[in-house]
């Protein structure tokens, strides 16, 4: 299909209403989790638990670094109004619009009729989503995509190359679906690496994400070898340990396997990149392209 259709929640008009007057969980649950309730059944997080102080979208929220009204306003109060000077909510159908023109280019009909997009405030005392400069996002299931952010001077000026990241994992899953739990560190070096690849085509490499570390050839080296040995290893508490790095991994409690913050991220930027230099492929060509054929004409671990 030649366009897709944006639906943007108006996230804006709640957290100016909770600053006005208050706001509670059951309020956030309907206004800001609902319209994206299908995201959160793949995810088996359910709108409501089944039991008082059960597992449901608010503690799934907390976990993933959303603001949630079990916190004060005072924590968000100052960001409302750096997150609207942003214009994300404005800007956003043209980085969509023009992600659907490039695939269109290559002869490929994303298989969507509608994406729903959640720009959501972040919290500022999440210190995994801090240690990313504030910002992050989630797209695992096609036609949904969230943005969190802390507005600050490093993101606030990044939110659209965020959104292209995030649409290009839509287009990814779209191609080849995204088992969350049956993932293998190979494939989510593939994943992150071609979203921001394509990020950075559209918005130039001054708006790269701060998951793109720049390391120097010793540690290139070191982090490559670490990610041949573990590139196998399945299931998200060991991918987690892979892209992440240590520290994250520490902090919630999986094992370190010896590897600096988003190595994951890194080397998969860089064996994408070189997947590209090795066929003269383009970046949404390679979006469609199965991980091991990408990790092979890449040689990064030859």
């Amino acid at each position: 299909m030649d366009s897709i259709n944006l639906k943007i929640i108006d996230s804006l008009s709640f957290y100016k209403r909770c600053i006005k007057q208050g706001c509670t969980e059951d309020e956030f649950r309907y206004a800001l989790m609902k319209p994206v309730e299908t995201m959160w059944k793949y995810l088996n997080a359910p709108l409501q638990a089944t039991i008082p102080g059960g597992y449901d979208v608010v503690m799934a929220s907390e976990m993933l670094g959303i603001w949630t009204p079990r916190k004060s306003v005072d924590l968000i109060e100052p960001h409302i109004t750096n997150l609207e000077a942003t214009g994300i909510f404005s800007k956003a159908s043209d980085v969509i619009r023009e992600g659907v023109q490039r695939f269109a280019a290559i002869g490929y009909q994303i298989p969507l009729t509608e994406i729903v997009l959640n720009i959501l405030l972040g919290d500022s005392e999440n210190g995994i989503l801090m240690a990313s400069q504030g910002y992050s996002g989630f797209a695992g299931i096609p036609g949904y995509i969230v943005l969190l952010v802390v507005p600050n001077a490093f993101n606030q000026t990044r939110l659209e190359s965020a959104l292209a990241h995030e649409f290009n994992h839509n287009v990814r899953f779209s191609y080849q679906p995204f088992h969350h739990g049956d993932i293998t560190v190979e494939e989510y070096l593939v994943i992150e690496g071609l979203a921001e690849v394509f990020a950075e085509e559209l918005f130039g490499i001054e708006k790269r994400g701060p998951w793109v570390q720049d390391y120097d050839q010793e540690e290139m080296a070191y982090t490559i070898e670490v990610m041949k040995d573990g590139r196998s290893a399945k299931g998200f508490d060991q991918v987690s340990a892979y892209m992440y790095g240590d520290e994250v991994a520490r902090e919630q409690g999986y094992h370190p396997v010896g590897l600096s913050r988003n190595a994951g991220y890194t080397i998969g930027y860089h064996l994408v990149k070189a997947y590209l230099r090795n066929t003269g492929h383009t970046i949404e060509q390679a979006t469609l392209t199965p991980s091991e054929v990408i990790v092979k004409e890449s040689k990064l671990f030859e």
